[in-house]
This record gives C-alpha cells, structure tokens and sequence, in this order.
C-alpha cells in the first residue's frame, strides 16, 4: 500500500511517499480503506519530534480518518464490507474498567491513532470494530475526517466535563469567555 511517513523527526522534508506493508485485521478488527485523512496539530507535534513520545519508526501520523470497510477479521452484526466509516482515534484497551464506563481516554493503556501508534495517512489501516462509527451514504468523506478528533474533545469537554443538558440553559460570563 502507498503512505506518508517518516523514519526521523523533523519538518515537512523527512515526509516520504513509500510503499508500506498492507496491515491485516485480526479477531475483533476491520479493514478500513481510507477516502480521507486530516491534518491535526498533533501530526505536526509528533513528526517535529515530541519529547518524551516514544514510537514505533518508521512512523505513520494521522488521526483523522474517514473510509469504507474492506475487510472483517470474523462475521460482525454491525458493519459488512462497503460500510462507509468515520474513526474514533481514541484508542483504549476496551477491557479494564474505564472503558467499560465510555471514559476511554482515562484508560491505562491508552493511544492516540497517530501519536503512539501508526495512522491514517495511509491506503488501508486496521481498527478495532468498537472504533469505528457508520456514515450515512450522502456524508463526505473529507468534512468527517477533519470533523471525528475535534468533535469528541469539545463533546467531552461540554458532555462529560462541563455537563451540558438537553434543555438547560448556559450564561457564559465575560471571564469565561477571555
């Protein structure tokens, strides 16, 4: 398969367009062929070279991603071959207790898809199931990609930290605004 990655830290120049081995899914997995991946300031951050981030080289960025299943591990209920998909780039162990409760990102083993493991700015990547979400067939590719990231921080900063309801009210004062 074609990607975009890198062998060591650096700006834009240490970027190489390459031939990379096709990943295959394993138990619990898909095949995504990905249609669209977006930049995000974290891509910049880690190729710079992220003091202390220890990863896998050469190294895939690319968290945000939007494509269509090519592949399943095992039969799965909920998505076949052709599904059009967005990727939820949090990555938790989906066994201990956090992930259980929906606070994967409080998970002990955790990852960012492209930070600590490979990306998206590749043909195909492989996903856990629970990692994916369907697209409706007249949702672009494009604006999923760089809507997925950036969408779950603000609805974990206003849901889950800030506790925003349906039907409540909300004043913001001029501070929190500053």
């Amino acid at each position: 398969m074609k990607t975009v990655l890198f062998r060591l830290h650096g700006g834009p120049e240490v970027l190489e367009y390459t031939d990379f081995p096709a990943p295959k899914p394993n138990a619990g997995e898909a095949l995504i062929r990905l249609h669209a991946a977006s930049l995000n300031r974290m891509d910049v951050l880690v190729r710079n070279g992220w003091p202390g981030l220890k990863l896998e080289l050469p190294h895939i960025n690319g968290a945000d991603g939007a494509g269509e299943i090519a592949g399943l591990a095992e039969d799965d209920t909920q998505f076949k071959v052709g599904d059009r998909v967005a990727i939820n780039a949090n990555l938790g162990c989906g066994q201990c207790e956090y992930c259980h409760n929906g606070q994967d990102n409080l998970c002990r083993n955790w990852h960012l898809l492209g930070e600590t493991v490979r990306g998206t700015y590749a043909e195909y990547i492989c996903l856990p199931i629970c990692q994916l979400y369907k697209l409706p067939s007249d949702f672009d590719f494009h604006a999923s990609s760089a809507a997925a990231l950036v969408y779950q921080t603000a609805w974990h900063s206003m849901v889950k930290r800030g506790k925003v309801k349906a039907g409540k009210q909300w004043q913001l004062s001029a501070r929190a605004v500053a």
